[in-house]
Protein backbone atom coordinates (compact mmCIF):
# COMPACT_ATOMS: atom_id res chain seq x y z
CA UNK A 1 0.00 0.00 0.00
CA UNK A 2 1.47 3.34 -1.04
CA UNK A 3 1.49 6.46 1.14
CA UNK A 4 1.32 8.85 -1.80
CA UNK A 5 -0.78 11.93 -1.04
CA UNK A 6 -0.84 11.38 2.71
CA UNK A 7 2.21 13.53 3.59
CA UNK A 8 3.26 17.04 2.54
CA UNK A 9 6.51 17.10 0.57
CA UNK A 10 8.41 20.34 1.34
CA UNK A 11 10.84 19.75 -1.56
CA UNK A 12 8.74 18.41 -4.41
CA UNK A 13 11.47 18.70 -7.04
CA UNK A 14 13.85 16.29 -5.24
CA UNK A 15 12.69 12.69 -5.62
CA UNK A 16 12.75 10.58 -2.40
CA UNK A 17 15.19 7.73 -2.07
CA UNK A 18 13.94 4.20 -1.66
CA UNK A 19 10.40 2.90 -1.69
CA UNK A 20 7.80 3.98 0.90
CA UNK A 21 5.57 1.09 1.86
CA UNK A 22 3.42 0.03 4.79
CA UNK A 23 4.09 -3.49 6.09
CA UNK A 24 1.51 -5.23 8.21
CA UNK A 25 2.32 -5.81 11.89
CA UNK A 26 5.39 -3.54 11.76
CA UNK A 27 4.05 -0.24 13.03
CA UNK A 28 5.68 2.11 15.59
CA UNK A 29 3.79 0.59 18.53
CA UNK A 30 5.11 -2.89 17.82
CA UNK A 31 8.66 -1.53 17.42
CA UNK A 32 8.59 0.34 20.75
CA UNK A 33 6.81 -2.42 22.73
CA UNK A 34 8.38 -5.42 21.06
CA UNK A 35 8.15 -7.50 24.28
CA UNK A 36 4.35 -7.38 24.17
CA UNK A 37 4.17 -8.81 20.62
CA UNK A 38 7.35 -10.83 20.17
CA UNK A 39 8.88 -13.02 22.87
CA UNK A 40 12.49 -14.16 22.52
CA UNK A 41 12.86 -17.92 22.08
CA UNK A 42 14.11 -19.93 25.04
CA UNK A 43 17.65 -21.24 25.14
CA UNK A 44 17.93 -25.03 24.57
CA UNK A 45 18.51 -26.96 27.82
CA UNK A 46 21.91 -28.31 26.73
CA UNK A 47 23.15 -24.76 26.00
CA UNK A 48 21.73 -22.92 29.04
CA UNK A 49 24.74 -23.80 31.19
CA UNK A 50 26.98 -21.71 28.91
CA UNK A 51 24.88 -18.54 29.37
CA UNK A 52 25.77 -15.91 31.97
CA UNK A 53 22.11 -15.69 32.97
CA UNK A 54 22.28 -19.33 34.11
CA UNK A 55 24.88 -18.55 36.80
CA UNK A 56 23.27 -15.22 37.74
CA UNK A 57 20.00 -16.73 38.92
CA UNK A 58 19.09 -15.59 42.46
CA UNK A 59 19.47 -18.24 45.13
CA UNK A 60 21.54 -20.64 42.98
CA UNK A 61 25.21 -21.37 43.66
CA UNK A 62 27.50 -20.40 40.80
CA UNK A 63 29.25 -23.34 39.21
CA UNK A 64 31.45 -23.79 36.17
CA UNK A 65 29.55 -25.04 33.15
CA UNK A 66 31.89 -28.05 33.03
CA UNK A 67 30.70 -29.13 36.53
CA UNK A 68 26.96 -28.52 36.12
CA UNK A 69 26.17 -32.11 35.11
CA UNK A 70 28.68 -33.66 37.55
CA UNK A 71 27.58 -34.98 40.93
CA UNK A 72 29.71 -33.72 43.81
CA UNK A 73 30.68 -36.12 46.61
CA UNK A 74 28.93 -35.74 49.94
CA UNK A 75 31.88 -34.51 51.96
CA UNK A 76 33.14 -31.44 53.76
CA UNK A 77 36.26 -29.71 52.50
CA UNK A 78 38.90 -28.10 54.69
CA UNK A 79 39.99 -29.04 58.18
CA UNK A 80 38.44 -28.60 61.57
CA UNK A 81 39.44 -25.81 63.92
CA UNK A 82 41.78 -26.97 66.65
CA UNK A 83 41.06 -26.26 70.27
CA UNK A 84 42.60 -23.15 71.75
CA UNK A 85 43.21 -21.63 75.14
CA UNK A 86 40.36 -19.99 76.99
CA UNK A 87 40.03 -16.23 77.10
CA UNK A 88 40.50 -16.01 80.88
CA UNK A 89 43.79 -17.92 80.65
CA UNK A 90 45.08 -15.68 77.87
CA UNK A 91 44.09 -12.39 79.50
CA UNK A 92 45.53 -13.19 82.92
CA UNK A 93 49.15 -12.12 83.21
CA UNK A 94 50.11 -15.14 85.31
CA UNK A 95 48.21 -18.39 85.82
CA UNK A 96 48.74 -19.45 89.42
CA UNK A 97 47.50 -22.73 90.81
CA UNK A 98 47.35 -24.39 94.19
CA UNK A 99 49.27 -22.83 97.03
CA UNK A 100 50.70 -20.10 94.83
CA UNK A 101 47.17 -18.99 93.93
CA UNK A 102 46.20 -18.98 97.63
CA UNK A 103 49.22 -16.86 98.54
CA UNK A 104 48.41 -14.47 95.69
CA UNK A 105 44.86 -14.07 97.05
CA UNK A 106 46.30 -13.21 100.48
CA UNK A 107 48.42 -10.49 98.92
CA UNK A 108 45.59 -9.10 96.80
CA UNK A 109 43.19 -9.20 99.76
CA UNK A 110 45.00 -6.29 101.40
CA UNK A 111 44.08 -3.87 98.60
CA UNK A 112 40.95 -1.75 98.96
CA UNK A 113 39.92 -2.38 95.34
CA UNK A 114 39.96 -6.14 95.94
CA UNK A 115 37.84 -5.81 99.09
CA UNK A 116 35.21 -3.45 97.70
CA UNK A 117 35.16 -4.84 94.14
CA UNK A 118 35.32 -8.65 94.46
CA UNK A 119 35.34 -10.63 91.22
CA UNK A 120 31.86 -11.86 90.23
CA UNK A 121 30.03 -9.82 92.90
CA UNK A 122 28.44 -6.39 93.12
CA UNK A 123 30.29 -3.36 94.42
CA UNK A 124 30.66 -3.49 98.24
CA UNK A 125 29.91 -0.02 99.60
CA UNK A 126 30.25 -0.96 103.30
CA UNK A 127 26.73 0.04 104.30
CA UNK A 128 25.68 -1.02 107.84
CA UNK A 129 22.08 -2.22 107.35
CA UNK A 130 19.88 -3.27 110.32
CA UNK A 131 19.10 -6.91 110.96
CA UNK A 132 15.61 -6.64 109.46
CA UNK A 133 17.08 -5.75 106.08
CA UNK A 134 19.27 -8.85 106.06
CA UNK A 135 16.26 -11.19 106.16
CA UNK A 136 15.36 -12.88 102.91
CA UNK A 137 11.69 -11.78 102.84
CA UNK A 138 12.54 -8.07 103.27
CA UNK A 139 11.65 -5.81 100.33
CA UNK A 140 12.53 -2.17 99.73
CA UNK A 141 9.96 0.44 98.74
CA UNK A 142 6.26 0.93 99.41
CA UNK A 143 3.86 -1.70 98.03
CA UNK A 144 1.41 -0.36 95.48
CA UNK A 145 -2.33 -0.93 95.56
CA UNK A 146 -4.37 -2.97 93.14
CA UNK A 147 -3.82 -2.05 89.50
CA UNK A 148 -5.01 -3.32 86.16
CA UNK A 149 -3.03 -5.92 84.24
CA UNK A 150 -0.83 -4.59 81.47
CA UNK A 151 -2.37 -7.09 79.04
CA UNK A 152 -5.91 -5.83 79.78
CA UNK A 153 -4.77 -2.26 79.30
CA UNK A 154 -3.13 -3.00 75.93
CA UNK A 155 -5.86 -5.36 74.65
CA UNK A 156 -9.25 -4.55 76.31
CA UNK A 157 -12.22 -6.77 75.53
CA UNK A 158 -14.43 -3.98 74.14
CA UNK A 159 -11.58 -2.21 72.35
CA UNK A 160 -9.70 0.92 73.27
CA UNK A 161 -11.65 3.94 74.32
CA UNK A 162 -9.78 5.99 71.76
CA UNK A 163 -10.73 3.55 68.98
CA UNK A 164 -14.42 3.64 69.98
CA UNK A 165 -14.42 7.43 69.84
CA UNK A 166 -12.80 7.62 66.39
CA UNK A 167 -15.86 6.64 64.37
CA UNK A 168 -16.49 10.27 63.44
CA UNK A 169 -12.88 11.02 62.49
CA UNK A 170 -12.06 11.91 58.85
CA UNK A 171 -11.22 8.90 56.69
CA UNK A 172 -13.03 6.41 58.94
CA UNK A 173 -15.69 4.28 57.25
CA UNK A 174 -19.13 4.91 58.63
CA UNK A 175 -21.34 2.02 59.57
CA UNK A 176 -24.71 2.64 57.81
CA UNK A 177 -26.24 -0.83 58.49
CA UNK A 178 -26.29 -1.78 54.79
CA UNK A 179 -27.13 -5.34 53.82
CA UNK A 180 -23.93 -6.36 52.06
CA UNK A 181 -23.73 -9.55 50.02
CA UNK A 182 -20.08 -9.95 50.89
CA UNK A 183 -17.71 -9.20 53.73
CA UNK A 184 -17.22 -5.46 53.20
CA UNK A 185 -14.30 -5.40 55.68
CA UNK A 186 -12.19 -7.56 53.35
CA UNK A 187 -13.67 -6.76 49.94
CA UNK A 188 -11.89 -4.27 47.68
CA UNK A 189 -13.69 -2.32 44.99
CA UNK A 190 -12.19 -1.44 41.65
CA UNK A 191 -9.91 -3.15 39.15
CA UNK A 192 -6.70 -4.81 40.39
CA UNK A 193 -3.86 -6.13 38.27
CA UNK A 194 -2.60 -9.66 38.68
CA UNK A 195 0.32 -9.80 41.07
CA UNK A 196 3.44 -11.22 39.43
CA UNK A 197 6.11 -12.73 41.66
CA UNK A 198 9.75 -11.96 40.88
CA UNK A 199 8.76 -9.30 38.38
CA UNK A 200 12.16 -7.59 38.45
CA UNK A 201 13.98 -10.88 37.82
CA UNK A 202 11.71 -11.71 34.85
CA UNK A 203 12.22 -8.20 33.45
CA UNK A 204 16.00 -8.62 33.53
CA UNK A 205 15.92 -12.24 32.34
CA UNK A 206 12.79 -12.80 30.24
CA UNK A 207 14.24 -16.04 28.89
CA UNK A 208 13.57 -17.72 32.24
CA UNK A 209 9.80 -17.73 31.72
CA UNK A 210 9.41 -21.40 30.91
CA UNK A 211 5.60 -21.22 30.87
CA UNK A 212 5.51 -18.83 27.91
CA UNK A 213 6.20 -19.97 24.38
CA UNK A 214 7.29 -17.58 21.65
CA UNK A 215 4.89 -16.83 18.89
CA UNK A 216 5.74 -18.35 15.54
CA UNK A 217 6.86 -15.67 13.11
CA UNK A 218 7.22 -16.66 9.47
CA UNK A 219 10.09 -14.85 7.74
CA UNK A 220 11.81 -15.25 4.44
CA UNK A 221 14.40 -17.99 4.08
CA UNK A 222 16.92 -15.52 2.68
CA UNK A 223 16.76 -13.50 5.95
CA UNK A 224 17.29 -16.61 8.07
CA UNK A 225 20.20 -17.75 5.86
CA UNK A 226 21.77 -14.33 6.23
CA UNK A 227 21.53 -14.59 10.06
CA UNK A 228 23.19 -18.00 9.98
CA UNK A 229 26.14 -16.57 8.03
CA UNK A 230 26.49 -13.02 9.43
CA UNK A 231 25.68 -13.63 13.13
CA UNK A 232 27.50 -15.62 15.78
CA UNK A 233 25.51 -18.73 16.73
CA UNK A 234 25.76 -19.73 20.40
CA UNK A 235 27.81 -22.91 20.84
CA UNK A 236 29.03 -23.01 17.24
CA UNK A 237 31.89 -21.50 15.28
CA UNK A 238 31.11 -18.65 12.92
CA UNK A 239 30.02 -19.68 9.43
CA UNK A 240 32.51 -18.28 6.93
CA UNK A 241 30.66 -19.59 3.89
CA UNK A 242 33.05 -22.40 3.15
CA UNK A 243 30.46 -25.13 3.59
CA UNK A 244 30.91 -28.43 5.38
CA UNK A 245 34.53 -29.51 5.85
CA UNK A 246 35.03 -33.07 4.48
CA UNK A 247 36.63 -34.43 7.66
CA UNK A 248 35.48 -36.11 10.81
CA UNK A 249 33.90 -33.81 13.45
CA UNK A 250 36.30 -35.12 16.13
CA UNK A 251 39.40 -34.21 14.11
CA UNK A 252 41.68 -31.40 15.29
CA UNK A 253 43.79 -29.18 13.06
CA UNK A 254 47.48 -28.51 13.61
CA UNK A 255 50.28 -30.48 15.27
CA UNK A 256 49.97 -31.73 18.83
CA UNK A 257 52.19 -29.92 21.34
CA UNK A 258 52.50 -33.01 23.54
CA UNK A 259 55.21 -35.44 22.50
CA UNK A 260 57.84 -37.76 23.91
CA UNK A 261 60.67 -35.25 23.42
CA UNK A 262 58.66 -32.11 24.09
CA UNK A 263 60.37 -29.38 26.13
CA UNK A 264 57.84 -27.93 28.55
CA UNK A 265 58.22 -24.98 30.91
CA UNK A 266 59.75 -27.12 33.69
CA UNK A 267 62.52 -28.41 31.39
CA UNK A 268 63.18 -24.90 30.14
CA UNK A 269 63.72 -23.71 33.74
CA UNK A 270 65.60 -26.71 35.18
CA UNK A 271 67.06 -28.23 32.03
CA UNK A 272 68.23 -31.85 32.03
CA UNK A 273 70.89 -32.05 34.80
CA UNK A 274 73.18 -35.02 35.00
CA UNK A 275 74.60 -36.82 38.03
CA UNK A 276 77.32 -34.23 38.45
CA UNK A 277 74.98 -31.24 38.22
CA UNK A 278 72.64 -32.51 40.95
CA UNK A 279 75.42 -32.89 43.50
CA UNK A 280 75.60 -30.13 46.20
CA UNK A 281 78.08 -27.30 45.76
CA UNK A 282 81.56 -27.90 47.12
CA UNK A 283 81.36 -24.76 49.28
CA UNK A 284 77.98 -25.59 50.81
CA UNK A 285 78.21 -25.13 54.62
CA UNK A 286 81.93 -24.32 54.69
CA UNK A 287 84.18 -21.45 53.80
CA UNK A 288 86.58 -21.77 50.86
CA UNK A 289 88.13 -18.32 51.16
CA UNK A 290 91.80 -18.52 52.23
CA UNK A 291 92.38 -17.18 55.72
CA UNK A 292 88.67 -17.39 56.66
CA UNK A 293 88.37 -21.16 57.23
CA UNK A 294 87.36 -22.53 60.65
CA UNK A 295 90.75 -24.11 61.28
CA UNK A 296 92.72 -23.46 64.47
CA UNK A 297 96.46 -23.04 64.43
CA UNK A 298 97.07 -24.28 67.99
CA UNK A 299 95.97 -27.46 69.71
CA UNK A 300 94.71 -25.62 72.77
CA UNK A 301 92.24 -23.67 70.57
CA UNK A 302 90.23 -26.75 69.53
CA UNK A 303 87.53 -26.07 72.16
CA UNK A 304 87.76 -22.33 71.90
CA UNK A 305 84.61 -20.32 71.13
CA UNK A 306 85.29 -17.61 68.60
CA UNK A 307 83.37 -14.35 68.29
CA UNK A 308 81.86 -11.91 70.78
CA UNK A 309 79.30 -13.18 73.35
CA UNK A 310 75.79 -11.74 73.30
CA UNK A 311 75.84 -11.07 77.07
CA UNK A 312 78.93 -9.06 77.91
CA UNK A 313 79.96 -10.32 81.33
CA UNK A 314 83.57 -9.40 80.52
CA UNK A 315 82.70 -5.68 80.61
CA UNK A 316 82.10 -4.05 84.03
CA UNK A 317 78.45 -3.24 84.67
CA UNK A 318 77.58 0.44 84.83
CA UNK A 319 75.01 1.57 87.35
CA UNK A 320 74.11 4.61 85.22
CA UNK A 321 74.04 3.26 81.70
CA UNK A 322 73.95 5.63 78.75
CA UNK A 323 71.01 5.63 76.36
CA UNK A 324 73.42 5.02 73.48
CA UNK A 325 74.94 1.96 75.21
CA UNK A 326 73.71 -1.09 73.26
CA UNK A 327 75.61 -3.69 75.30
CA UNK A 328 73.66 -6.42 77.11
CA UNK A 329 75.07 -6.90 80.61
CA UNK A 330 72.72 -9.76 81.46
CA UNK A 331 69.98 -7.56 82.94
CA UNK A 332 67.74 -7.58 79.86
CA UNK A 333 64.29 -9.23 80.17
CA UNK A 334 63.90 -12.79 78.89
CA UNK A 335 61.54 -13.92 76.15
CA UNK A 336 59.18 -15.26 78.84
CA UNK A 337 58.90 -11.78 80.38
CA UNK A 338 58.02 -10.31 76.99
CA UNK A 339 55.37 -12.94 76.24
CA UNK A 340 53.95 -13.09 79.77
CA UNK A 341 54.56 -9.71 81.47
CA UNK A 342 53.87 -9.37 85.18
CA UNK A 343 50.87 -7.61 86.65
CA UNK A 344 52.84 -4.49 87.57
CA UNK A 345 54.34 -3.93 84.11
CA UNK A 346 51.61 -1.46 83.18
CA UNK A 347 52.55 0.60 86.25
CA UNK A 348 56.18 0.86 85.14
CA UNK A 349 57.43 -1.60 87.79
CA UNK A 350 59.77 -4.34 86.55
CA UNK A 351 61.18 -7.43 88.20
CA UNK A 352 64.40 -5.54 88.88
CA UNK A 353 62.52 -3.24 91.30
CA UNK A 354 61.58 -6.28 93.43
CA UNK A 355 65.07 -7.80 93.41
CA UNK A 356 67.10 -4.60 93.91
CA UNK A 357 68.72 -4.20 97.36
CA UNK A 358 67.30 -1.35 99.46
CA UNK A 359 68.40 0.08 102.85
CA UNK A 360 66.56 -0.61 106.09
CA UNK A 361 64.69 2.70 106.31
CA UNK A 362 63.56 2.53 102.67
CA UNK A 363 62.07 -0.96 103.17
CA UNK A 364 60.31 0.09 106.37
CA UNK A 365 58.82 3.19 104.76
CA UNK A 366 57.70 1.26 101.66
CA UNK A 367 55.82 -1.44 103.59
CA UNK A 368 54.31 1.02 106.08
CA UNK A 369 52.59 2.84 103.19
CA UNK A 370 50.71 -0.33 102.22
CA UNK A 371 49.60 -1.05 105.80
CA UNK A 372 52.42 -3.18 107.29
CA UNK A 373 53.46 -1.25 110.40
CA UNK A 374 55.64 -3.34 112.73
CA UNK A 375 57.34 -2.56 116.02
CA UNK A 376 61.04 -1.83 115.84
CA UNK A 377 62.05 -5.19 117.34
CA UNK A 378 59.88 -7.30 115.04
CA UNK A 379 60.86 -5.28 111.99
CA UNK A 380 64.60 -5.69 112.68
CA UNK A 381 64.16 -9.46 113.10
CA UNK A 382 62.23 -9.69 109.80
CA UNK A 383 64.79 -7.49 108.05
CA UNK A 384 67.69 -9.68 109.21
CA UNK A 385 65.87 -12.80 107.95
CA UNK A 386 65.41 -11.12 104.57
CA UNK A 387 69.15 -10.33 104.44
CA UNK A 388 69.88 -14.02 104.92
CA UNK A 389 67.66 -14.89 101.96
CA UNK A 390 69.51 -12.37 99.78
CA UNK A 391 72.87 -13.64 101.10
CA UNK A 392 74.25 -10.12 101.43
CA UNK A 393 76.71 -8.69 103.97
CA UNK A 394 75.46 -5.11 103.64
CA UNK A 395 72.61 -3.64 105.67
CA UNK A 396 70.19 -3.97 102.74
CA UNK A 397 67.65 -6.47 101.45
CA UNK A 398 65.27 -6.78 98.48
CA UNK A 399 61.51 -6.26 98.45
CA UNK A 400 60.98 -9.80 97.17
CA UNK A 401 62.80 -11.35 100.12
CA UNK A 402 61.00 -9.15 102.64
CA UNK A 403 57.62 -10.14 101.11
CA UNK A 404 58.44 -13.81 101.72
CA UNK A 405 59.33 -13.04 105.37
CA UNK A 406 56.02 -11.14 105.74
CA UNK A 407 54.13 -14.25 104.66
CA UNK A 408 55.87 -16.32 107.33
CA UNK A 409 56.10 -13.87 110.28
CA UNK A 410 53.15 -11.50 109.76
CA UNK A 411 50.93 -13.24 112.32
CA UNK A 412 53.72 -13.83 114.87
CA UNK A 413 53.70 -11.37 117.75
Amino acid sequence: MSNAGKFHDPIPKVPPAGVTTTIKDEDAGRCIKADNYHTAPDTPPHIKKYRKSFNNQPGIKQRHYGLVDDSLPDQTFGKKTYGSEHVDEVIRAQNLRGLADFNNDLKEGKYQSHIREPLGKSYQRGYAFPDTVKKGEFQFGVPSGFSESAKDVLYPEDGHREARNRKEDPGVQKERAYNWNMDHTKHKFGYAETKVLNGAAHSLHPERLESKFPKTVIVKKTVEDFKQVAHDILGKSKNLGQGEVPIDRDSAFGISTIGNDAWNAAKCIHGEPGEKEIQPDHDLGRSTKPGCMNEVRKEEDNNRVFGTPSIRLDIPYKEKKSVADHQNYGDEPDAVDLLFPTTFTELGISEYDFSALRPREAVKELFSKIGYNYKIGKFNAMFNRARELDNTTTDMCSVRSFMKIVEDMNDIE
